[in-house]
C-alpha cells in the first residue's frame, strides 16, 4: 500500500510539473525542481545514511534531470502551440 501511495505521489508531481511548464510564465515550471533541491538539499544526511552512496546519487540526479528534462518539453509545446496561434491568426487577416 505504502508503494502505491508513493507512485500516486510521484504521478501528481510529474502532472503538477507538466501543467506548470506549459504556462505563460516560464518561471512556474521551476517551482518544483527548486523545491526538490530545497527537500534534498535538507534530508541529505539522512539519504546518506544508509552507506549506498552510488545509488542515492544516482536517484537524486535522476529525479532532477526528470523534473527539468519535463520543464523543458513543455516549454517547447507552449512555442509551439503558441507559433501555431500566430500562422493562423495570419492566414485569417489574409
Amino acid at each position: 500500500m505504502i508503494h502505491i501511495v508513493g507512485i500516486l505521489v510521484v504521478i501528481v508531481i510529474l502532472l503538477t510539473q507538466d501543467y506548470l511548464s506549459t504556462r505563460k510564465n516560464p518561471y512556474l515550471g521551476g517551482i518544483i525542481p527548486i523545491v526538490y533541491i530545497g527537500v534534498i538539499s535538507f534530508f541529505f544526511n539522512k539519504l546518506m545514511d544508509n552507506n549506498d552512496h552510488s545509488s542515492t546519487w544516482v536517484i537524486l540526479i535522476v529525479g532532477l534531470c526528470g523534473l527539468l528534462s519535463s520543464w523543458i518539453s513543455g516549454r517547447e509545446r507552449f512555442k509551439k502551440k503558441r507559433q501555431k496561434e500566430l500562422e493562423r491568426i495570419e492566414l485569417q487577416n489574409l
